[in-house]
């Protein structure tokens, strides 16, 4: 089925499984809540946070199915990664100094990825399961 009409696509909500909710729940706690998600379900096996727009699942797996190395750096591209985009450069710097509170190091340090493209400012974080979650804004510079 062909048409010139383009389909409007966006991200409704993501899944995270973790080998322990219980060292997981602070980690997604820190970072979503610090984002302005909420929780909607918090139970044994899983929580959900959503910002009514946007819903991040994280459950906890009675048997391992990946286990994940924490990346170096030197990767061209780190797969199995979630990118959440905010509204601007000062929204990144705030939730690296709120994980930073919550006693999360960046695995890669809030800076400008002129290699992506001019604006592009990223903080990322290994979860315990070493899931990278990253936070970036797209801020065109001013000329």
């Amino acid at each position: 089925m062909a048409s010139d009409k383009m389909t409007q696509a966006i991200v409704g909500h993501v899944g995270i499984e973790v080998l322990s909710l219980d060292s997981s729940r602070k980690f997604y706690n820190a970072l979503l809540g610090g984002l302005g998600l909420k929780i909607i379900m918090d139970t044994e096996d899983g929580v959900g946070f959503t910002n009514q727009n946007f819903s991040v699942w994280v459950g906890e797996l009675r048997e391992p199915r990946v286990k994940r190395k924490a990346p170096t750096g030197e990767e061209f591209v780190v797969a199995d990664h979630l990118a959440i985009l905010v509204q601007d450069k000062k929204a990144v710097y705030d939730i690296e100094r709120e994980m930073k509170k919550n006693g999360f190091k960046a695995l890669f340090p809030c800076e400008e990825h002129p290699q992506f493209e001019p604006g592009y400012y990223a903080v990322s974080f290994c979860d315990p399961d070493n899931y990278v979650v990253e936070v970036y804004a797209r801020q065109k510079p001013s000329r």
